[in-house]
């Protein structure tokens, strides 16, 4: 599916303002949350991002994808020590304190630093070969043995290509490491005089928690770009759609479809995989049939981890980042910026039978799909009420004035109001001086139902839904 994915309309136009600054000159930071990484994805759209680039130079990094956890690289895990018998060279004082009180790597440096002229007892390891650092994997990448950011200074004073320089940064063990060899460069690039389209430039891709936290979004003359707000809800629906189902012909079955891919999207916001997994298994129905076949996709909640709380100001979702209220949120992948609205990527607390959060996200989708076509209907049956008026008892006035609202009641006695005006109610209210058939009149009647429920927040059932989208589907005229 990854394939497919570059060519939504969310990332397309995610990978097309990164592409624009690295052309323009510019260096970019990428942040991406922990499990994007975990899963591969980020590595799968810094691919995507390169392979639009000329003379890109990807620097190998230390930790394998193997090897890479949620978090970065740190020291392991102290174990418990192992009673052995009191070697001499341990209380020999040599100037440095070994049994640091509270630190937790203390035994471990006891049974590796060993006083001159003492044995240390067993097999003497084999000398660790120390790790290359980024600047030499750098030097080496470039064929160069001095240093790597003046010899990319020097190429591009002298007119070769500038190159885009990729760090990993989630392949990285130094979180400093990657932060310092960015701010050198742009230093050097700008004592040098280079202009932006001859600069070389770095790309680094990182999580929260691979660069220094103080310099998260302030890289100086580098852009600092987020994996937030990139999914949309045109993303899932386009996904969907790609993956459309067979066996449905008929016009009202295709539209129950759209309202089923509706909740769908609703449901799961930006969580693309659980919105594909939860169309595979459900396919319509009332509320409890949604919440089994939500309860079966959603990944089971990390132990002591809690459902985030969205925050209440509206301008959080609009940010261009996610900030430090939902900071941490973010980096678990938790949450997301998605159609206007800060939105829980693994909706658990949608499972709760008492909670109304599953049946208002149902009413916001059945809305979005179904209130333009009753708009449409009402529209359509306003044209042909002319041609339907029982002519020898009522006029159009007389029939504008009965199907008026309350609203219209209120006012002069004046003010009729135009026939486009008339609303689904009146129209029902009213239709008694229509020559209506039996179909036309239950059309009606469903309509103005419906019209009633969503306006109220209330989602329609299936048995409605059916009923709905058969009228929907069928013309006035057809008797």
């Amino acid at each position: 599916m990854d394939e497919d994915l570059a060519q939504l309309p969310g990332p397309r136009r995610h990978l097309d303002t990164l592409e624009a600054d690295l052309r323009a000159g510019r260096s970019c930071v990428w942040y991406f949350p922990d499990p994007v990484v975990g899963s591969g994805r980020a590595d799968f759209f810094v691919r995507e991002l390169t392979h639009r680039l000329e003379a890109v130079i990807p620097v190998p990094g230390l930790v394998s994808r193997v090897d890479r956890h949620a978090g970065p690289a740190s020291l392991p895990t102290q174990r418990a020590p192992i009673a052995e018998s009191r070697q001499p060279w341990a209380d020999t004082d040599h100037g440095q304190d070994t049994d640091l009180p509270g630190d937790p790597y203390s035994s471990l440096l006891n049974r590796l630093i060993a006083p001159s002229g003492s044995v240390r007892p067993g097999p003497a390891p084999a000398a660790a070969v120390p790790a290359a650092t980024l600047e030499e994997r750098l030097a080496k990448e470039l064929g160069v043995t001095g240093d790597p950011v003046e010899t990319l200074a020097e190429q591009a004073a002298a007119g070769r290509t500038p190159p885009v320089i990729v760090v990993r940064c989630w392949n990285e063990t130094s979180p400093e490491e990657a932060a310092r060899l960015l701010r050198v460069a742009q230093a050097t690039f700008h004592e040098a005089g280079l202009p932006g389209p001859v600069r070389p430039r770095f790309l680094l891709t990182a999580r929260a928690a691979d660069l220094p936290r103080a310099t998260l979004g302030s890289q100086g003359r580098a852009a600092v770009h987020w994996w937030w707000r990139v999914w949309t809800r045109l993303d899932t629906e386009v996904l969907m759609a790609w993956r459309s189902r067979s066996g449905i012909t008929d016009a009202a079955g295709t539209l129950l479809r759209r309202v089923t891919d509706a909740v769908v999207a609703e449901v799961c916001g930006p969580d693309i995989d659980r919105a594909l997994a939860l169309r595979d298994i459900w396919d319509g129905g009332g509320l409890g049939t949604l919440r089994r076949a939500l309860s079966r996709v959603l990944p089971e909640p990390a132990a002591g981890s809690a459902e985030p709380v969205p925050p209440r100001r509206l301008s959080t979702a609009h940010a261009s980042a996610p900030d430090a209220e939902i900071h941490g949120a973010w980096a678990r992948g938790a949450i997301d910026s998605w159609d206007g609205r800060i939105h829980p990527a693994h909706g658990r607390y949608l499972l709760d039978s008492n909670s109304q959060e599953l049946r208002v996200l149902v009413c916001h989708a059945q809305n979005r799909v179904l209130l333009p076509l009753i708009e449409e209907a009402r529209t359509t049956l306003i044209h042909l009420v002319p041609g339907m008026l029982r002519r020898q008892r009522f006029t159009l006035r007389d029939f504008c004035e009965k199907a008026r609202s309350q609203h219209w009641k209120n006012t002069d006695e004046a003010a009729v109001p135009d026939l486009e005006e008339l609303e689904l109610g009146g129209l029902s209210h009213a239709a008694y001086m229509l020559a209506l058939t039996t179909a036309q009149r239950h059309r009606l009647r469903t309509l103005h139902t419906a019209r009633n429920t969503l306006s109220h927040r209330t989602p329609l059932d299936h048995d409605e839904l059916v009923a709905l989208t058969e009228v929907l589907t069928t013309d006035w005229t057809a008797g």
